[in-house]
């Protein structure tokens, strides 16, 4: 019965009218973009599961990025040094909890290069 009122939901309002989660697995994405000398995030949060990190260059400089968790143990996650303009992008697979994230480069994250993303259930 469920099934079929999300169905009917959905056929006459839009996946607007869902709630969060309902008939969607838990894929996320966040575009990380980095320039002197700030690294911002395109939202503060996202659910646990398969993340979508995109890294975007948009400074004059190289910079790349480093993930890791807050919980002792955790180990970071690198994502390569990009020139300017470059772009990549990995998907990780994020369990709930805080993230640092931060430009590894000499200086620049006691320039600002840094941000906490959070992991929600």
């Amino acid at each position: 019965m469920r099934r079929l009122i999300v169905i009917l939901v959905v056929a006459v309002y839009g996946t607007a009218a869902l709630p969060a989660g309902a008939g969607t697995d838990a894929f996320s994405f966040v575009q990380v973009v980095e320039k002197e000398w700030t690294l911002t995030l395109s939202r503060p949060s996202v659910r646990a599961g398969s993340v979508s990190l995109e890294l975007v260059n948009f400074g004059m400089d190289n910079h790349d990025l480093v993930v890791k968790g807050t919980k002792a143990g955790a180990k970071p996650l690198t994502f390569k040094q990009l020139d300017p303009r470059g772009r990549t992008e990995r998907t990780l697979r994020l369990t709930p909890g805080r993230y640092a994230l931060w430009c590894s480069i000499a200086g620049h994250k006691a320039k600002g290069m840094h941000a906490t993303l959070i992991v929600t259930k």
